[in-house]
């Protein structure tokens, strides 16, 4: 039984109980106590007045009636009488005790010694003892305590004998000793006394077993009046506790288990019957119940309005367990589930069945899962729509993932948008690179055309004609790579990603760029790193980002002083940095907030869209990575963040 699932009241009960019976206990034994002492108190004043009469008695024995006996037995007859019962201590005393026992028989007294003459009064071995105590502590005159003797507890109170110079004419040198008493009792022991020698004891013993049992009826007869008495005193405190304490919190309780149930308002108002704890109790609860039953109406409000809020959400919304087993869904959600739309999830799932080389939204809930933070991507459905889907774990108390916020949104129009801005973008970067185009294109076509006139005007052999075919065949080859780079830049392309190393793209864009660089006379500085980890991104798009990087650069520099750009490549903490920086005189501090607006330009009209950066920006961030900028009168830097390969 454990005492804590216990009722208040039986808790009371048996406390009230334990501590009644303690009570109980408690006075029985000191009753017992107390009265075992005056019992032992009252047996030592009696023990020393008998103890102190027959001291008196052996005193006036041995100071005057033997010296009288003495001084009328040499006329006698001729002082070889020895009158033992008028002259020996021990005899008169203890004739004296047996009178006294005739009317008081509890009371025993013994006057024994190491060395008597009566053989009667031979010490036993617990007055041996005291002879011996009183033999080494000359000081103490008397001894008292309590002593068992068979089993049975004892009073006993002694004192020693000591030899007196009287003594000695009975009990020192036998010839000098009274004839009539060496004729009783003989020289054999007795005798060979000094003064000042403990030669014995008196002493007074009272059985204390008749007492004692006495008082031990008298405490148990206590104990169990007591106990009747306070148990009926239980009982009263029990009805007062029950009637003022148990009755009410009981009511209480009952109202309390109904408001859970819900078979009880919350609104209710119970009477206060009176101004004690439990009366404060009540209205306690009345205010409680008021303020919950306002916070409960408040909440169903809210939820209401949740509700309403989370169904009128126009994006699909769920909350996923993690094994895609849907907690709940907003109307949304469950249209697309109706229409059996991949970006949602319909069923339970396992991150095992996925493939590894294939996103999906089971794969974006376990990345979710394994890196403990909220994950945002762009995916390509089977159904050819672009999504962008949003994981938002939410934690239990050990850090781990028990939920996930599913939200996803269709961007397949937005990305139709951004791909009409790309492509606007492209071609603004194609006017600005016109002028290289065609220069990069007249040198070969130039030297096509004069091979052709040399060929159709001169007489040549076989081997010069070869050269010239040659050379012919060298210039349409580079026009027609440079023909196929622009059409592979400036088409329209679907996301298309792939492993490539960034130091890759850069090179593409800055084949396109030569003619620029260098008739601007723009040094270029190359830090790129051999050891760049490959990134998977779509190659066409971030080729477009960094042509714009480096378009913005030139014209950035474009004062007709010399300048130099540094394109800087290395990793970082898993990710692939690649850093454009200008020698220029920096983006004003008023445009700065505005550069990855789109349409936002401060070149002429005609000379830019104002969509390079904002679609760069658009880029990154749809592979998942960064583009940051630094400026100040010294120049300008971009640096794009991308995550590394896996």
């Amino acid at each position: 039984m454990n005492i804590r699932n216990l009722k208040l009241s039986t808790k009371f009960t048996l406390a009230v109980g334990l501590i009644l019976l303690i009570f109980c206990v408690i006075f029985s034994l000191l009753l017992y106590l107390h009265l075992k002492n005056r019992v032992i108190e009252d047996a030592n004043e009696k023990t020393l007045i008998i103890m102190t009469q027959i001291g008196a008695v052996g005193d006036y024995i041995k100071n005057t009636l033997r010296p009288k006996m003495f001084e009328i037995l040499p006329h006698v007859d001729k002082g070889d009488e020895f009158v033992v019962e008028a002259m020996s201590t021990t005899h008169v005393t203890q004739e004296v005790m047996k009178r006294f026992n005739t009317d008081l028989k509890d009371y025993v007294y013994k006057r024994v010694s190491n060395n008597p003459l009566n053989s009667k009064n031979m010490a036993d071995s617990i007055h041996l003892g005291m002879i011996s105590y009183f033999q080494k502590n000359r000081n103490q005159k008397t001894q008292n305590g309590i002593i068992k003797i068979e089993g049975e507890e004892f009073l006993i109170r002694a004192r020693p004998i000591t030899a007196e110079k009287g003594c000695l004419k009975c009990h020192g040198d036998p010839s000098h000793a009274p004839g009539g008493l060496v004729k009783k009792y003989g020289t054999e022991t007795g005798f060979g006394w000094r003064e000042g020698d403990v030669i014995g004891v008196e002493s007074v013993t009272i059985p204390l077993a008749v007492t004692l049992g006495q008082i031990t009826g008298i405490a148990i007869s206590s104990f169990i009046f007591g106990l009747a008495t306070l148990f009926f005193l239980f009982i009263s405190l029990q009805g007062a506790f029950w009637s003022l304490v148990s009755r009410p919190l009981t009511k209480l309780t009952t109202i309390f288990k109904g408001i859970v149930k819900g078979t009880e308002p919350l609104n209710q108002d119970l009477p206060i019957t009176a101004k004690d704890e439990i009366g404060d109790l009540t209205e306690s609860f009345n205010q409680m119940a008021k303020h919950l039953y306002s916070a409960q109406e408040d909440l169903k409000k809210n939820a209401e309005a949740l509700h309403s809020i989370f169904e009128g959400i126009s994006d699909p919304l769920a909350l996923v367990n993690p094994d895609c087993s849907l907690e709940i869904t907003n109307s949304a959600y469950r249209e697309w589930i109706a229409k059996g739309i991949s970006a949602v999830f319909t069923k339970e799932c396992h991150s095992k069945d996925c493939h590894s080389d294939t996103h999906c939204p089971v794969c974006f809930l376990d990345k979710a899962k394994r890196e403990k933070r909220a994950v945002s991507e762009y995916w390509e459905g089977g159904d050819g729509q672009f999504y962008y889907v949003h994981f938002y774990p939410l934690f239990d108390e050990g850090g781990n993932v028990v939920k996930a916020v599913h939200y996803v949104k269709d961007i397949t129009d937005k990305m139709k948008v951004e791909e009409q801005m790309r492509m606007a973008d492209k071609l603004a970067a194609l006017g600005q690179l016109s002028a290289g185009i065609a220069h990069e294109i007249n040198n070969p076509l130039g030297g096509v055309r004069l091979c052709f006139n040399n060929l159709m005007t001169t007489d040549m052999d076989g081997k010069t004609k070869r050269m010239h075919i040659e050379v012919i065949n060298s210039g349409l080859v580079k026009i027609q790579d440079i023909i196929r780079q622009l059409l592979d830049f400036s088409k329209k392309s679907a996301l298309s990603v792939s492993r490539v190393s960034v130091n890759t793209l850069i090179e593409n864009v800055m084949k396109l760029t030569e003619y620029l660089i260098a008739k601007q006379d723009i040094r270029v500085i190359r830090n790129l790193a051999p050891d760049v980890p490959e990134i998977i991104v779509d190659q066409n798009k971030m080729e477009q980002v960094f042509l714009n990087i480096i378009l913005n650069a030139i014209q950035a520099m474009n004062d007709g002083k010399p300048q130099k750009l540094t394109i800087e490549t290395f990793s970082e903490d898993g990710h692939c940095i690649a850093s454009f920086s200008d020698s220029g005189s920096g983006i004003p501090e008023a445009v700065m907030p505005h550069i990855f607006e789109p349409f936002f330009t401060t070149k002429s009209v005609g000379e830019g869209t104002g969509l390079g950066l904002s679609v760069s920006k658009s880029i990154v961030e749809q592979h998942s990575g960064k583009i940051l900028v630094e400026t100040s009168q010294q120049g300008t830097t971009f640096t794009v963040r991308l995550p590394v390969a896996l």
